[in-house]
């Protein structure tokens, strides 16, 4: 009729002591009096690289928790979780883990030559090579930009075309016509000029492919004339 006197309340780690599972206020015959526990639950928490909350999940002591779908970021690819959450003993917290994504951009001439081929992480920049040369033009920059990149990506040179000097000149120097003509294009010529005593014949040069400044001067052929004597009266 007695009632028994329980110990200290004893522990169990990952459980919480919920009590005893007879009662022992009234002994009546022999007993065994056993501590009951309720497991400890979690909280695991699953976050992306930027602490965005992808997934929340009460687990039990020993435990595991099970992943959201992989994450995305963009220039980036998942690699995977930061700690394993296999046996869960306590709240955590489990981050999303990336690896950039790295690029690559080329460099190219007007002819589709490649100039140089270069790796870039996302979001980083492209070092051009040296300004190229091309005959007849002059470099005037690259087609696209290349200081944030974020895929592969083709740059090509850019040129303008050079603009030459032809000048028409007569047999003194008189300057008769002057042109600017594009790199391989052909000069117009002025009318053909006139000398007194003289019939023009042409011009001294070439102008249909003109590569570089140029002086063209007119060219004649003296004129020759018959003198005829004849007998007169007296």
């Amino acid at each position: 009729g007695g009632a028994a006197t329980a110990p200290a309340n004893p522990t169990r780690t990952g459980y919480t002591f919920s009590g005893w599972d007879v009662a022992f206020d009234v002994i009546t015959a022999d007993l065994t009096v056993t501590a009951q526990y309720t497991i400890n639950s979690y909280t695991v928490t699953f976050v992306d690289w930027d602490a965005t909350v992808l997934k929340t999940e009460s687990v039990n002591y020993g435990g595991a928790a099970t992943a959201p779908a992989s994450p995305s970021r963009t220039g980036y690819t998942f690699s995977g979780w930061d700690v394993a959450f296999n046996n869960i003993t306590a709240d955590l917290t489990v981050t999303a883990q990336y690896t950039i994504n790295s690029y690559t951009v080329t460099f190219v001439d007007w002819n589709a030559t490649v100039l140089k081929t270069e790796s870039v992480n996302y979001g980083g920049s492209a070092t051009a090579p040296t300004s190229p040369s091309r005959t007849g033009y002059t470099f005037s920059g690259w087609d696209v930009a290349f200081d944030v990149i974020t895929a592969d990506l083709a740059v090509t040179a850019q040129y303008t075309i050079n603009s030459y000097t032809v000048s028409f000149v007569d047999w003194d120097a008189t300057v008769l016509k002057t042109e600017s003509v594009n790199y391989g294009s052909s000069a117009t010529a002025p009318a053909d000029p006139t000398r007194t005593g003289y019939t023009f014949s042409g011009w001294d040069v070439a102008f249909n492919n003109i590569t570089a400044d140029l002086t063209v001067t007119a060219q004649y052929m003296i004129n020759t004339y018959t003198l005829t004597y004849a007998a007169g009266t007296g």
